[in-house]
């Protein structure tokens, strides 16, 4: 391949300017342990954290500060990719388990993954259909304190979420390694075309996860990752290049993970699913993309059907406190006041917006206003925003 790198010149690149001995260099290097001091270890490359270390965390300004840090640290300049074991407790996995038999019952034929084919099972909007079927498996599996802390730690406050459920069956086959969303999702004659500012923007408009749901040996195939591979800028161009799958076999890695581990990382770096060996395995995982409230998420959320069915639950919960409380709003509203329309959505005189989704439903169950007065105040706020 041609050897050239972006420099201050040049502005578009080509499929013909990939060089992957600048690419080599860049995952060429070490990950360690002294670099990311909050880590309970390194594995493969990976940098890995143990939830339990971090309880003392939450709700403490100071030390989530500290961990967001290192975790942007990790995403942008180090290997990318980061595993936290111990994420979500095993009830809670069994009880979304559950929601999802029922979605995949009531959904006849199954749809197959964006980068592999075969047997594999997608609930696509696993987000919204599981808030449908189920309220209180919703609102348990989006109050997680940690899962939070770390999408703020690359897309800032209030993000949008996303989920889409995978089930990997007995002899499911690899991916072919990729980028993901946004550029990811683009064909390279259209890749081509954007600046190379555009081609490093991508990366942070959205921060990819995957929850294990049940253990993942590395048989059953866990996410194989190219650590360091996000700071490649022509990566968006590269992983369709024919030379690329052999050199991603080559110099990627793979963790095994249990069941309720989380696995988050850099939406540029080179990664796949990786193949289901076992003879009768089924690989669960729930895969979430988080996006900047800055930006546009993968699937459409229904907002409204969303925060609509899951108040009544949240108005009466007697357990969690209003900080789980407004984790799950994070997730089950829009926490952008924009688009609007600003000529009857009015500014008010403190701030240069006007009430967002996320931010009408928290003063409301503050309030404590009923289920029926809060369907007819969204309602109004819809209306200001869309009128024309």
């Amino acid at each position: 391949m041609k050897a050239k790198s972006p420099t201050s010149n040049q502005v578009y690149f080509s499929e013909s300017d990939i060089d992957y001995d600048e690419l080599k260099n860049i995952c060429s290097e070490e990950t360690l342990k002294d670099n990311y001091p909050l880590s309970d270890s390194i594995s493969n490359n990976v940098v890995i954290y143990d939830a339990k270390d971090f309880v003392s965390f939450v709700g403490n300004i100071e030390q989530e500060m500290k961990l967001k840090t290192e975790m942007h640290h990790v995403l942008e300049n180090g290997p990318g990719v980061f595993v936290i074991r111990n994420l979500y407790s095993e009830d809670v996995i069994d009880q979304s388990n559950a929601i999802f038999e029922k979605i995949v019952e009531k959904e006849s034929s199954s749809s197959n993954d964006h980068f592999a084919s075969g047997t594999n099972t997608r609930i696509w909007n696993s987000f919204q259909k599981v808030a449908l079927e189920n309220a209180d498996a919703f609102i348990n599996y989006y109050s997680n304190d940690l899962v939070k802390i770390i999408a703020e730690s690359w897309c800032g406050p209030n993000s949008q979420m996303t989920a889409q459920v995978n089930i990997v069956r007995p002899g499911g086959e690899m991916q072919k390694p990729h980028r993901d969303y946004h550029l990811g999702f683009q064909e390279n004659e259209v890749v081509e075309k954007f600046p190379i500012s555009v081609h490093r923007l991508s990366n942070y408009l959205t921060l990819q996860g995957g929850v294990a749901h049940t253990d993942m040996p590395l048989e059953s195939g866990p996410t194989i990752v190219l650590p360091y591979s996000q700071q490649y800028d022509l990566g968006y161009l590269t992983w369709r290049d024919s030379e690329f799958g052999e050199f991603f076999n080559q110099y990627s890695v793979q963790n095994s993970m249990s069941k309720g581990d989380g696995i988050f990382f850099n939406p540029a770096i080179f990664h796949a699913a990786g193949s289901n060996t076992t003879n009768d395995f089924h690989r669960i995982g729930n895969l979430l993309q988080i996006s900047s409230a800055f930006g546009k998420t993968m699937e459409h959320i229904d907002y409204i059907k969303i925060i609509s069915h899951i108040y009544p639950y949240l108005l009466n919960h007697k357990t969690l406190s209003e900080r789980l409380i407004e984790n799950v709003l994070i997730c089950a509203t829009d926490g952008y006041a924009f688009p609007t329309n600003l000529d009857s959505d009015k500014n008010s005189d403190s701030k240069l917006q006007s009430m967002s989704m996320f931010e009408l439903t928290k003063q409301s169950l503050l309030d404590s206003v009923s289920s029926k007065k809060f369907n007819s105040k969204l309602l109004e706020h819809q209306q200001v925003r869309l009128a024309g």
